[in-house]
């Protein structure tokens, strides 16, 4: 079965003459897909401090976890298709800027209700990065090297998250939750 060219296909004919600069988009791609699994992360090893300085039940620490994930369930197709609309590399720049001040502000959170809005918000700009390197990768690399360009992409995101805990851990024994989120935001 065939199926029509569109519009999105259109654009594509560049990658299929490969230039240097696709090797730099694999990079970034690398780095935003490690810093978004490692910022995801933070918040589970910070959980028992968090709980225990903002008085919060396991309830609503469950509460908090689903916030991220609602948002993040809510907003990533709209976050790819910003990307459709405005090209992967400015919707980068702003998810990238997004979602590190949500995740320095989860530091900043004084009760449940704002960690809870933080962590939505944080979801909901975390939400379109992978539909928008999928799409910078579309049109740099060459259809033959897409497949392993994820593949790497996605390996590397895996061991962002893997590495989390004890760096977040020591982060925390070192200068306290709170400041620990802030440490996080700022690599964005």
């Amino acid at each position: 079965m065939s199926f029509p060219m569109d519009a999105a296909n259109a654009t594509l004919p560049r990658a299929e003459k490969p230039t240097r600069f696709r090797y730099w988009v694999i990079l970034f791609s690398v780095t935003l897909a490690v810093l978004a699994y490692t910022d995801r992360a933070c918040i589970s090893i910070a959980a028992r401090f968090i709980r225990e300085d903002l008085n919060l039940t396991t309830v609503q620490m469950g509460w908090v976890f689903f916030a991220f994930a609602l948002a993040y369930a809510l907003f990533e197709i709209p976050g790819g298709w910003m990307g459709d609309w405005l090209g992967p590399k400015r919707v980068l720049i702003r998810i990238v800027l997004w979602w590190s001040f949500f995740t320095a502000a989860t530091g900043w959170a004084w009760n449940y209700a704002s960690l809870l809005v933080t962590r939505f918000l944080f979801g909901m700009g975390e939400a379109g990065c992978f539909p928008n390197l999928t799409k910078a990768m579309t049109i740099w690399l060459p259809q033959r090297e897409r497949v392993k360009a994820q593949g790497i992409m996605w390996t590397f995101a895996r061991w962002g998250g893997a590495f989390t805990p004890p760096l977040m851990a020591a982060t925390i024994m070192w200068m306290g939750w709170r400041w620990s989120f802030v440490f996080f935001g700022s690599l964005g």
